[in-house]
């Protein structure tokens, strides 16, 4: 009898062993839902924060970001940089693989460089720091674009490239001039590495077939880009004991009420594009997540040669400018919990001079604040009243909130005698319109966790496809800044430049700190930023 209630013991331990090796074995998905279509997952392409949402998770760099925006080794194990910050070395960790086992080496950087550098002019703005920063970029692209899809970087001579495979595991990257922020840089985009034998030079669409190695904590198993995305985790990840996550389906809902009601109804854990009312309405709750990203919604307006010419006029840009009620329309949108007034340019979350470089510019206050009566006055100067109204077209993406902005917008014009018609587009090609310079003005949003000058750059001539922003004295201001190796001089003269860029000139209209909201349903903890991407890599869902 001894032995059969012994054995009974047995048999029923070694059951529930099963059982619970069972449930901590079933996969964990994660269902997130976005609001916009993914346009590329090409790195040496990407500049959008959608396509962010896969490729962070695909492919890892030499470096990462860290939580609170700091640039931490990845494939990186140690490195060196010269006195004069113009040659950085870089010794690389040797147990890092490709997802089919193949060792990830320096090879792989240099040619995933050599290979933006050479892409062609789609692009250009990608590889804008590049080009501007790294010794001999500058001329290799120029030659590439020049030669079109016949240029291949594997043959063609780039040893005045300041980019060198030393060894297997050593990279070498020489610069033309300072660049103190080139660790962050190397954390995403054109920086991260792909495989010569799956990414060919001059096409991208590869990207969107999945099965290809990466290196990173996922690979790509599919993707729609207007339906879907899903990853699966990999297992030959450097840090693959650490990914909690099996599988991460991203699904295209560009509807903000779609997405409330899918997780309403528990078809999506992650609701990454609820409208503002919504996210107003799980305030106080763990249901909320404010994303914190250095990224502005700001007003940009074409006074560049394809542009109108009531936009060449600055006090009449000053004029739109000072008929918002930042306070009103931040209200309206949700509160300042979810997004907070903006007066200068670049957002809060970068250095400056000694701590946040926005809230430096802050304290020495700002004139473009609300005065619909000194608007008035500007417009009356240009020749505008009740019998000759300015007449202005707005664009914006519909999804998302920008509608509720746009209308906002009408209703403060409208106070000071300004007639506007709206222009709404796909999101999948809004930028592409506005990067062709069609557009009067035009809502636009913009992120960049490195250093408050990525903020400027983006209006320089040579960033822009078509320039909306035409000043030759603002292009020559950040080229003599990059030289500046002093911290304090350096951050003291953007202050500067963003000053004559935004406060005297008006190019662009700040109007608040873009932190976008999120829903997660009950039971899910380990969500990060990295940086301005989002991690889910180490989420844990009890449901």
């Amino acid at each position: 009898m001894k032995k059969l209630i012994a054995l009974l013991l047995a048999l029923m331990l070694a059951t529930a062993g099963l059982a619970a090796f069972a449930e901590a074995a079933e996969p964990v998905e994660l269902i997130v839902a976005i609001n916009a279509q993914f346009t590329t997952l090409d790195p040496a392409l990407n500049t959008e924060t959608v396509n962010n949402y896969a490729i962070t998770h695909m492919y890892a760099g030499m470096f990462a970001k860290d939580e609170d925006n700091n640039a931490v080794n990845e494939l990186c194990d140690t490195y060196e940089v010269s006195d004069d910050g113009l040659v950085y070395t870089f010794h690389m960790v040797k147990d890092a693989v490709w997802s089919d086992g193949v060792p990830v080496t320096a090879n792989d950087f240099v040619y995933s460089y050599l290979r933006a550098l050479s892409y062609g002019a789609d692009n250009a703005w990608a590889v804008y720091d590049m080009v501007s920063y790294v010794e001999g970029a500058a001329d290799y692209n120029a030659a590439a674009l020049e030669a079109g899809e016949s240029f291949d970087c594997t043959v063609e001579d780039a040893s005045a490239v300041g980019f060198k495979a030393l060894d297997d595991y050593t990279l070498e990257v020489k610069l033309s001039t300072p660049l103190p922020y080139l660790t962050k840089l190397m954390a995403s985009n054109a920086w991260l590495p792909v495989r010569a034998d799956f990414a060919p030079q001059h096409e991208s669409l590869w990207a969107y077939d999945g099965g290809y190695p990466t290196s990173g904590a996922f690979t790509l198993q599919e993707c729609n880009e207007n339906e879907n995305c899903v990853l699966q985790k990999n297992p030959s990840y450097l840090h693959a004991d650490l990914v909690t996550v099996d599988t991460i389906n991203y699904i295209v809902m560009t509807d903000g009420a779609a997405q409330t009601l899918a997780f309403k109804n528990g078809e999506i854990d992650v609701a990454l594009g609820v409208d503002t009312d919504t996210a107003a309405s799980y305030i106080d709750t763990d249901n909320l997540w404010i994303m914190p990203r250095a990224s502005n919604y700001f007003l940009a307006i074409n006074s560049g040669a394809t542009g109108p010419d009531w936009a060449k006029d600055a006090n009449i840009r000053r004029a739109l400018a000072l008929a918002i009620d930042r306070d009103a329309l931040v209200d309206v949108l949700g509160g300042a919990i979810i997004y907070q007034p903006l007066y200068g340019y670049v957002p809060k979350g970068v250095s400056g001079v000694d701590g946040d470089f926005r809230e430096e510019g802050d304290a020495d206050g700002y004139t473009l604040t609300y005065d619909p009566e000194q608007a008035k006055a500007l417009l009356a100067e240009a020749g505008y009243d009740e019998s000759n109204p300015l007449s202005i077209v707005y664009k914006y993406s519909n999804n998302g909130m920008h509608g509720d902005v746009a209308t906002m917008l009408q209703a403060f014009w409208k106070a000071i005698g300004v007639d506007t018609t709206f222009e709404a587009v796909e999101s999948g090609v809004f930028y592409d319109q506005l990067d062709q310079g069609d557009f009067e003005i035009s809502r636009y949003g913009y992120t960049a966790s490195d250093d408050a000058k990525q903020f400027l750059d983006l209006w320089t001539r040579s960033m822009q496809v078509v320039a909306a922003v035409d000043d030759e004295a603002f292009d020559n201001m950040l080229v003599e800044a990059a030289k500046l190796t002093d911290p304090t001089e350096y951050y003291t003269e953007l202050h500067k430049i963003e000053d004559y860029f935004c406060d005297e000139n008006v190019y662009v209209i700040p109007l608040f700190n873009y932190a976008d909201p999120a829903l997660l349903q009950d039971g899910i903890t380990g969500y990060r930023m990295l940086g301005d991407h989002v991690d889910f890599s180490r989420v844990v869902i009890e449901r």
